[in-house]
């Protein structure tokens, strides 16, 4: 049996994934799995797994397109190891990424949940990839001919900068060439602002995704699995990791425990926004606390993060304010948007 199990959906981005599993093929420790859920690929998904299954322990599942978190629990009821880590298929991880995970949670309490820091990186140029002005800084500083590359590459092209051969063995070098800023989803300014112990943060499960986390088998079968109310894009990994802190979970964060989300094309933006809005909506309906009124009021830019923070440790001192708090908005959040999302 394995000492960690690695739970990977994917949906059509096998060029992807073949890097990713590349990446893995080279970590410092073997005693490891990865299952990866096939959502209802159409690409070159069970090929790419097929060419590793010599170099990596894999256990792959074809499921037709039932979704994030079905997905995610057919591999988490697969799943043998004492560890579960979660990476998405488009995260290409360090040597030790599994090694460091695991010494994260060895030995500390059950309830540990470990969250590694998430970094941006090009793998692949194709045109109109949504990386940001800052991304491209720091891609030409490190590449002076990359703004020529950038500018001439043409639709339909793809320029392969990281291949399979720069991961397995990894080059490091060439990795951080076109290794670019923090990711959005690190949240680098709350760390800025609170340090790296978050000691007075208040909503650190916000910063759970399945992106780059581990924690014990044994505390997630206690917790429950994934909810597959959560339709589309958006918001199931959060509600894990909100029930996570509701069972006293201790969240351990890891800036030196990296992964490199590639950047890829995206999918419907406007299809993800409704998906988004619909599934906290629905998160917010669930669990009816202050945290998740305050979290939706900062996920629809209605509130500051570091203000949602001051309010609830003005709660967390007193029960009769942290009442008053919830009731209002609760009613704040009830006003208008039973219509908007409710019954979609």
């Amino acid at each position: 049996m394995s000492q960690a199990s690695v739970i990977m959906p994917t949906y059509n981005k096998a060029e992807y994934l073949k890097l990713t599993l590349a990446s893995f093929a080279s970590q410092s420790v073997q005693d490891f799995e990865i299952i990866i859920i096939d959502d209802g690929s159409t690409d070159d998904t069970k090929q790419v797994v097929d060419n590793y299954k010599n170099l990596l322990n894999i256990r792959y599942v074809f499921q037709q397109n039932k979704g994030r978190s079905r997905a995610r629990n057919t591999g988490l009821q697969l799943a043998e190891g004492d560890i579960i880590i979660f990476n998405d298929d488009d995260r290409i991880v360090l040597p030790d990424y599994i090694a460091s995970h695991i010494d994260q949670l060895t030995e500390q309490d059950e309830r540990t949940v470990v969250i590694g820091w998430k970094k941006n990186m090009l793998s692949i140029l194709k045109p109109r990839l949504p990386f940001s002005a800052e991304d491209m800084l720091v891609l030409v500083r490190q590449n002076p001919e990359f703004a020529a590359m950038a500018t001439d590459v043409k639709p339909g092209v793809s320029v392969p900068l990281i291949t399979e051969e720069h991961l397995n063995p990894y080059h490091s070098e060439r990795v951080e060439r076109y290794t670019t800023v923090d990711g959005y989803d690190s949240f680098p300014e709350i760390f800025a602002e609170y340090g790296e112990d978050l000691k007075d943060f208040q909503l650190k499960w916000v910063l759970g995704t399945t992106a780059n986390m581990s924690l014990y088998r044994s505390f997630l079968q206690e917790i429950g699995s994934f909810d597959e109310q959560y339709k589309g894009w958006g918001m199931e990994d959060t509600d894990l990791s909100y029930r996570l802190y509701k069972a006293e979970g201790f969240f351990r964060f890891c800036s030196n425990l990296v992964n490199l989300h590639q950047f890829h094309p995206r999918g419907n933006a406007f299809q993800a926004e409704k998906d988004f809005r619909r599934n906290s909506f629905y998160f917010c309906n669930k669990h009816k606390s202050l945290e998740a009124y305050l979290f939706y009021r900062w996920t629809h830019e209605e509130i500051e993060l570091k203000t949602a923070n001051n309010i609830l440790q003005l709660a967390n001192h007193d029960e009769s304010v942290a009442e008053e708090l919830t009731n209002l908005y609760a009613k704040g959040f009830a006003s208008g948007r039973e219509e908007l999302y409710g019954n979609k």
